[in-house]
């Protein structure tokens, strides 16, 4: 689903300006349809991480390095952290 096709405004939908800037770049998905975007399977939707900057989902084991347990507070994805990061 493109950003055009979603009901509401990025407002309602609570997204931040990073998430405005990049769902407009990928096929971004409502929660009922996100999936791991390494894997593309919603397998395990218990181990999915949301980045807090594209709202992209990964599954935690498909991370390199892979995570055993959530952070703590924002995640962003590596994608998001070079280009909203700087690092």
């Amino acid at each position: 689903m493109a950003i055009e096709d979603v009901e509401g405004h990025p407002t309602c939908l609570q997204f931040t300006v990073n998430m405005i800037v990049s769902v407009r770049k990928y096929r971004w998905q409502c929660i009922e349809c996100k999936c791991c975007s390494v894997c593309g399977t919603s397998d395990n939707d218990d181990q999915l991480l949301f980045c807090d900057d594209c709202d992209r989902g990964y599954h935690m084991y498909c991370l390199a390095p892979p995570l055993d347990t959530p952070p703590e507070g924002s995640w962003s994805c590596a994608l998001c952290i070079k280009e909203f990061h700087h690092k």
